[in-house]
């Protein structure tokens, strides 16, 4: 006789709940995140070794392509506000070169141009223009927190030093935990402190009286040392990324102020800019003030305002 037949009843099925399986997934997510690959970089525990590393990646190599096109987000804290502001940066390096400021919710706050002949700065909302046959001290009249030209500036933002730093420094000395600060006596650049692979870590140099800090242009008469400083951070070899420039560039600057630039994409260029597209028109009617022999301008009290941070993209030529 055949054994009698056993019914197999299966387990009840048990379904798997999103709130259930999502925390485990997060944690495998940052695990394995955690666990990007560092590229090792040489160290270098000589000063002149050092230096001759930044050189060879910083400064040596020329820019990538003929210009760039830089989007990043600012925000610019003062003692009493912080605003954050969407950038544009593009160009080329020989100039022109565009920049486009703009509040969080896409308002058009600042349209500048730097070219051979100096800055143009617009404001839509005032239609008022300013320029200056100097760009940097056009961009420290109106309040503009970086200390030097647009086109050093994208030069920096694309890993290439060698119009601010000088050949030669005047004394070196070292600093804890690796790397070397060079001290410079002339030039934009005061102090130059690069960690031990060779990397920019942080510059200094003296700001000009056209700066106004905003408790300044409150007003309030300061007085001390006016010193900017340059932070760089956020190499992509840190997290496993090829080599290439710092990603945060962190400002700060005499009594409170500082400024953040966060550096979400950098393209270069190949091929140069059209005219058009690095053309700034003023509308009919837009005032024009010149900023020649002015030591400040009052109808100009912050130039770096705007709301919270926004997902748009608008086109380089947005404003012309």
């Amino acid at each position: 006789m055949r054994p009698p037949l056993t019914e197999v009843r299966p387990a009840p099925c048990r379904a798997l709940s999103l709130a259930a399986v999502l925390p485990a997934l997060l944690v495998t997510l940052l695990a394995l995140g955690a666990c990007a690959p560092r590229i090792e970089l040489p160290r270098y525990e000589e000063a002149a070794e050092d230096m001759a590393a930044f050189r060879q990646r910083f400064v040596a190599p020329p820019a990538e392509g003929l210009g760039v096109a830089v989007r990043a987000s600012l925000l610019y804290s003062t003692p009493t506000k912080a605003n954050r502001t969407d950038v544009q940066l593009f160009g080329d390096y020989d100039r022109p070169l565009r920049l486009d400021v703009r509040a969080g919710l896409g308002t058009m706050l600042a349209l500048m141009r730097e070219d051979q002949s100096g800055l143009l700065a617009f404001y839509p909302d005032k239609s008022r223009a300013y320029a200056h046959s100097d760009p940097v001290i056009g961009a420290q009249l109106l309040g503009l927190p970086f200390p030097f030209s647009l086109r050093d500036l994208s030069l920096v933002l694309s890993g290439r030093f060698g119009t601010l730093v000088p050949d030669e420094p005047a004394r070196v000395r070292a600093i804890p935990g690796g790397g070397f600060a060079f001290s410079y006596d002339k030039g934009p650049v005061r102090l130059l402190v690069i960690d031990q692979y060779g990397r920019p870590e942080r510059m200094e140099g003296l700001l000009s009286q056209h700066f106004k800090s905003q408790v300044e242009r409150d007003g309030a008469a300061v007085s001390g040392a006016r010193v900017w400083g340059l932070a760089f951070s956020g190499y992509p070899e840190d997290e496993g990324d090829p080599v290439g420039p710092a990603k945060t560039l962190t400002l700060t600057l005499p009594k409170g102020d500082s400024a953040v630039l966060r550096v979400r994409s950098l393209t270069p260029r190949v091929e140069p800019w059209t005219a058009k597209a690095l053309t700034l028109t003023l509308p009919a009617g837009a005032e024009f003030i010149s900023l020649e022999r002015q030591a400040a301008p009052a109808q100009v009290r912050e130039v770096i305002t705007g709301g919270g941070d926004n997902g748009n993209t608008p086109g380089p030529a947005a404003g012309n």
